[in-house]
């Protein structure tokens, strides 16, 4: 992928959107990380963290400004 495609690509998804992908991948990494890990220790921490995570984003995109349309 060459500069121009990322700066094309990072203009066609506004920070929501970004937002979303971001923490899509978070998600599914450190779920893997925990399946691997088989500490039920580790599943109930993933589960606090994705909680607080997720609701950290919802306020955060709940209060930010609409764009213009």
């Amino acid at each position: 992928m060459t500069e121009v495609d990322a700066m094309a690509m990072r203009d066609r998804f506004d920070w929501t959107e970004r937002l979303t992908i971001v923490l899509t991948l978070v998600f599914v990494l450190s779920l893997g990380l925990v399946r691997l890990s088989g500490s039920a220790v580790a599943w109930v921490v993933w589960g606090v963290a994705m909680v607080l995570v997720s609701g950290i984003a919802l306020v955060l995109v709940n209060r930010s400004e609409r764009p213009a349309e």
